[in-house]
């Protein structure tokens, strides 16, 4: 079905603009793929144990700025200096993780419902945010840092590497790994999980720990590739994250979600993105029908379970 959604998308873009499909739509969409790619596998993998994560994009912003004024301090305008740069990058990920840890943590013990818990997280980080910067910009960063949301290799972004290679990590995790059968068996039932003798308190921690992984994968792409880092950057992803997830074929109630499924969703909105672009559609028309979208992959799955 998603292959066929994909091929409608082209073909009906394509009848307004002849050479959409071309490599440098290809490579434009490839850009673009990465950061939103991983923001949404952090959402799935909440999504897969019946959770949510509300906190991706204030985490990925956070960890973003850490980044920023590492570097900016740390390395002279015009120079470059690849040992901080990596330093920026390792605490910039390590912040996501510790973001996740401490969701995965509240979730866990003190039994508080994951929307209102990274809610609750998402308000704290953003402030956090706030208090650092005092709502400025932080920008202007090495070239070695720029490289990796603004380059290509062979031809290829050098951040679909660093997509392909997460997302390969996480199909390995679910489908090859006792944590996976785990996450599928939790987001299926829990009562019965719990019977099973898994740790469900270990198991949540761990999920959102590895979500917050990924929100600083995509905070280390999302912040190169801006060439800045402030509060409130790509707040707009949220929605699309759940949107996207939800069309790759994660149940929001947990249970059931694939990789393939998560790359197919992005794959289809970017090109639908890109397809509205050319059509000129207006911006509040656009998010209109990204929610209807979301309505739609809802129902369609909750008739098809209902079934």
């Amino acid at each position: 079905m998603l292959f066929l959604i994909l091929a409608i998308c082209i073909v009906l873009v394509s009848l307004k603009q002849p050479n959409f499909p071309s490599f440098a739509t290809v490579q434009s969409i490839a850009y673009q793929i990465p950061e939103m790619g991983l923001l949404t596998a952090a959402m799935a993998v909440t999504m897969l144990v019946g959770g949510i994560n509300l906190s991706v994009i204030a985490s990925a912003n956070l960890s973003g700025i850490v980044m920023a004024l590492i570097m900016t301090k740390n390395i002279a305008p015009g120079t470059d200096n690849i040992p901080v740069v990596i330093l920026a990058v390792v605490v910039g990920i390590l912040i996501s993780v510790a973001v996740g840890a401490v969701n995965g943590l509240i979730i866990a013990h003190f039994k508080i419902p994951d929307m209102l818990a990274t809610l609750g997280t998402q308000l704290l980080f953003n402030g956090v945010c706030l208090a650092i910067t005092r709502g400025a910009t932080v920008s202007g960063y090495p070239d070695s840092f720029k490289f990796i949301g603004n380059s290509t290799i062979g031809g290829i972004p050098t951040a679909m590497y660093i997509f392909a290679l997460a997302l390969l990590f996480l199909a390995i995790l679910l489908k090859r790994t006792p944590y996976g059968s785990k996450v599928y068996l939790y987001g299926s039932n829990k009562v019965a999980t719990m019977f099973s003798g898994v740790n469900d308190k270990a198991l949540i921690i761990k999920t959102y720990v590895i979500s917050g992984l990924f929100v600083g994968l995509a905070a280390v792409i999302l912040t190169s590739r801006f060439n800045a880092a402030a509060q409130g950057y790509a707040s707009s992803y949220l929605m699309l994250t759940i949107l996207i997830a939800v069309l790759g074929g994660v149940n929001p109630n947990g249970g059931y979600g694939k990789v393939s499924g998560i790359i197919l969703g992005v794959l289809i909105f970017q090109v639908v993105g890109s397809g509205f672009n050319i059509l000129r559609l207006d911006s509040h028309l656009t998010t209109a029908i990204y929610g209807v979208i979301l309505l739609l992959a809802v129902t369609v799955r909750m008739l098809r379970t209902a079934k």
